[in-house]
């Protein structure tokens, strides 16, 4: 029989033994309101004391400041812990008492603390998230200057207060020498500026003190948006100085300093105006499956993939049938490049009937990267753009699919919903459309994409790829005006997979292995010993294809029906290589070359 101090004894080891978090979870509370889920173990008054002060904060930004939040179309999800005992398993340095996450679904905002001395390093967090989410891409002296000014917001009943000066900031650059305006205004990710302790506090307080400037100073705060665009137009800053202001960049310098010697600061006062469910959120404990799956997320998102595997395995156990609970684990894989589980968990995530169209369009990458899944990828975007219909990166991966599947017309629908496009990608983008007009006899579209894709071309390879796809509808304009018109028409010309009868050397047995295929461009050619090695250029993305018996290779696209490959690289043709899927690790291939249409 146990006696009553064995039972104590027993009691005492459970609760060494139970992990923080499944202990926690039953500590922790849920508060809702339009556009913030706060989860703490702080307690309901200052939870709904933090809750509301975000709301402000954010009334602010939307309103007074007109930022845009069209993208953040869920709650931000704030994470405010009781105690630095709770925070230490989850921190992402040493230093942070506050951080911003992009996670799978949504964004978080992570706090040591739920006190008030910690609202401004929250806030300053917040102000990237919703830069981040304007889409605008701004240097990083303005980015953290302006986090810093409306770190210092303050409510005041209905009415919020910025630009309260920062003492800590003040004092350092009255102690300390400055940087210049053209150096601090060139530092990136990489200067010591911004990665180092020692030299980030001048960086910080010196961007704090320009942007304050800027916003609430008389002499520049009139043409403040005019030198703002043209910042996130791409224009330096001296170039922006001179235009908005027509002053220099050492004039500005100097400004600077009279405004920081001159002892007087603006603060701006501003209305807000809250909806009911921020004075009155939504007040409920926490499930502990929900309060778990939330911390290990987070435990993932801070890149701690053993603590979060772990935290994803328990609560696995405690409900098999959680598709949160598969997709965190699919997730974690997909991000440790474990792609085989990972297709395992999404796999498992999308049969439980996940209603998160992230999911399905992580779950279409890990396809398209194992290769030979081209119709499941589809399958999984098709789903993506169902769940979401503004889901734009899923529209745009789904055309590329569809246009490798050769369904053109389907591609070009949506390549058509795409609305807001980074320069960057803009040359493959109007590449495919090109591609699928002229394969749709389009060619006047196919021109018009072409040429676009040669203006927006980033690097040689997508110049090489336009300019082909150019020679491309040339040639047919050329052949187009040599044959009697009768025979000019659509029906005469159809592409090789629009034939009526496809050629003897396609008809696959109905044994033959499935086959893949990839569209691109040809940029080299290894020869190793009897084996050839194919470098195909698709999506910006390099795929490695083996030659094994040059003469069981069908050609098409060139007069006498082969084409000699010569060793090294090539001209960037536009090809499209029909493939049997066979893994070498050895050469690095995925699979054995059947047919090369040269377009």
């Amino acid at each position: 029989m146990m006696t009553r101090r064995d039972r104590v004894a027993a009691v005492v080891l459970a609760t060494v033994l139970l992990p923080d978090a499944a202990f926690a979870a039953e500590q922790w509370l849920k508060l809702q309101s339009s556009h913030f889920e706060l989860y703490t173990t702080a307690g309901e008054k200052k939870g709904r004391e933090a809750i509301l002060y975000f709301e402000q904060v954010r009334d602010f930004f939307v309103n007074t400041r007109r930022t845009s939040d069209t993208a953040v179309n869920v709650p931000v999800r704030v994470i405010a812990f009781r105690s630095d005992k709770e925070f230490e398993p989850y921190r992402i340095n040493e230093y942070a008492t506050a951080f911003y996450l992009e996670g799978y679904d949504r964004d978080y905002i992570v706090m040591r603390s739920i006190s008030q001395e910690h609202y401004p390093v929250a806030v300053h967090e917040f102000t990237h998230l919703l830069v981040k989410h304007s889409g605008a891409e701004l240097p990083i002296w303005f980015n953290e200057g302006l986090a810093e000014l409306y770190s210092t917001l303050k409510p005041m009943g209905k009415r919020v207060m910025v630009g309260e000066v920062i003492p800590a900031r003040f004092y350092y650059l009255q102690q300390n020498k400055w940087m210049s305006l053209e150096t601090l205004t060139s530092v990136d990710h990489h200067s010591p500026y911004y990665n180092e302790r020692d030299r980030a506090g001048i960086f910080y307080s010196e961007s704090w003190a320009l942007m304050h400037m800027l916003n609430l100073s008389s002499e520049y705060r009139p043409q403040f948006s005019k030198f703002l665009n043209l910042l996130a137009s791409g224009a330096t800053a001296s170039s922006a100085f001179w235009q908005a202001y027509a002053k220099t960049i050492n004039q500005v310098q100097k400004d600077l300093e009279n405004y920081l010697r001159g002892g007087h600061f603006n603060a701006a006062v501003f209305d807000v105006k809250l909806e009911k469910s921020a004075e009155e959120p939504d007040i409920l404990p926490a499930p502990p499956l929900e309060s778990g799956l939330v911390l290990a997320d987070l435990l993932a998102l801070t890149g701690k993939q053993e603590p979060a595997k772990e935290a994803y395995g328990r609560l696995a156990k405690e409900d098999p049938k959680s598709w949160e609970v598969e997709a965190g684990l699919a997730e974690l894989a997909w991000t440790g490049k474990d792609l085989e589980d990972a297709r395992r968990h999404f796999a498992r995530t999308a049969e439980l009937g996940s209603p998160n169209a992230r999911i399905y369009f992580d779950y279409a990458m890990v396809l398209r990267a194992l290769g030979g899944r081209e119709s499941a990828a589809i399958a999984a975007l098709k789903r993506a753009v169902e769940l979401n219909p503004d889901y734009q990166d899923a529209h745009l991966y789904l055309a590329y699919s569809l246009l490798q599947d050769r369904q053109y017309q389907e591609a070009l629908d949506h390549f058509g919903t795409v609305k807001h496009l980074k320069v960057e990608r803009a040359s493959t983008y109007y590449h495919g459309i090109a591609y699928a007009d002229y394969h749709l006899e389009k060619f006047a579209d196919a021109r018009k994409a072409a040429e676009a894709a040669k203006k927006y071309a980033q690097n040689l390879e997508e110049n090489v790829a336009a300019d082909d796809m150019l020679r491309v509808l040339d040639q047919e304009k050329q052949r187009r005006a040599l044959v009697p018109k009768q025979l000019a028409a659509p029906a005469s010309r159809p592409a090789p997979e629009q034939a009526s009868e496809p050629p003897k050397q396609m008809v696959r047995r109905a044994d033959a292995p499935p086959r893949s295929s990839v569209l691109g461009t040809l940029r080299q050619v290894d020869c190793l010993g009897k084996v050839l090695r194919l470098r195909v250029l698709s999506n910006q993305e390099q795929v490695l294809l083996a030659i094994r018996d040059a003469g069981s290779v069908t050609v098409q696209g060139s007069q006498t029906g082969t084409v000699d490959l010569t060793c090294g690289p090539q001209k960037g043709k536009l090809v499209t290589v029909e493939y049997e899927r066979r893994e070498d690790a050895k050469l690095g291939t995925i699979g054995d070359v059947r047919s090369i249409e040269f377009q």
